[in-house]
């Protein structure tokens, strides 16, 4: 009894320890669909000098999906409805999502918090498969394409927010 009380306890510190920093939001049951909704919390995709990205996943029902915020150094942009976000897995493959619907940049909208309030950002939704967030799960993302109207944004992604990434899809 007392060995199996402390694997349980060292698999469930293993499990905190994995998830530290990411907690569920919003956990909740919609009174209309009665369809399940679990949101974690915003965290940092990447941050360079071409543009600022947050993401959080999000559970309703039995659909997964990724809200990005995204900031491009103070500019008006829009992504289109299908527009793409490529995530590159650290075994190389290449994960393409499409943008649920159209959003223009507003003062605002790409911020987490104070930081960003006052610069144009969009706020957009990528459903995935469940092959999509199996892989998610089981590879770390390194490499990140967020398609816009007027191109493309390129980023690495550090090992750090890869490990967030990952940690996220745990805590669904």
């Amino acid at each position: 009894m007392k060995k199996t009380t402390l694997i349980i306890l060292i698999l469930l510190a293993g499990v905190i320890s994995k998830s530290f920093g990411q907690k569920i939001e919003e956990n909740k049951t919609d009174d209309f669909t009665g369809k399940t909704v679990k949101r974690t919390s915003w965290e940092s995709l990447f941050s360079s000098s071409d543009g600022i990205a947050h993401f959080r996943i999000s559970e309703v029902g039995s659909d997964e999906i990724i809200d990005l915020k995204l900031m491009l150094g103070g500019k008006v942009f829009s992504i289109e409805k299908d527009g793409e976000m490529m995530l590159k897995l650290d075994d190389g493959e290449v994960i393409t999502l499409a943008n649920y619907q159209s959003a223009i940049s507003s003062k605002g909208a790409g911020a987490t918090g104070m930081n960003g309030s006052g610069a144009e950002g969009v706020q957009v939704t990528y459903p995935m498969t469940k092959d999509q967030v199996s892989l998610l799960k089981a590879h770390k993302v390194v490499k990140v394409r967020i398609v816009y109207t007027d191109g493309a944004l390129d980023s690495d992604v550090s090992d750090k927010n890869g490990t967030k990434i990952q940690a996220c899809f745990n805590l669904l």
